[in-house]
């Protein structure tokens, strides 16, 4: 259902603004430094375990939820398929990011556009969610 949708979305975004967080107050030692110069790896381990926390306690409590995305249950799918979810959203779909920023790299760009100032443009901010839908499709 809808709920499959907004889960791995949300843990995607999440993982990128916890990235973002962790590295900025604990960021000392570069991840891929030649790729993605402002990535760290307390930046990237902080999130996962920022991310997974966020999962298990989120998964917790939507069993439970009348909202209408969220509740009522989750469907058959247990904790910890949000948790591999999370697991997957937090070390695999950030390197849809490396990736992207490869290609941004070898044209000579920074952003992919500019509809999103500060952001990258959108498919910056779409790039990890391009890797996890296709493993969200198949796993589920």
């Amino acid at each position: 259902g809808m709920k499959w949708i907004f889960f791995p979305a949300a843990f995607v975004a999440i993982n990128d603004i916890m990235a973002y967080v962790f590295g900025k107050l604990f960021g000392k030692h570069p991840l891929l430094s030649s790729i993605s110069p402002n990535k760290t790896w307390e930046g990237f381990i902080g999130a996962a375990i920022a991310t997974s926390g966020t999962a298990w306690v989120t998964l917790a409590s939507a069993a439970e939820s009348s909202l209408p995305i969220i509740g009522p249950g989750l469907d058959g799918v247990t904790r910890l398929d949000g948790m591999v979810l999370a697991i997957f959203a937090s070390l695999i779909a950030p390197f849809a990011g490396f990736l992207a920023s490869v290609i941004k790299r070898a044209y000579g760009r920074k952003d992919f556009g500019t509809l999103l100032p500060g952001h990258g443009g959108v498919v910056d901010r779409l790039d990890c969610q391009l890797i996890l839908a296709p493993f969200v499709y198949f796993y589920l």
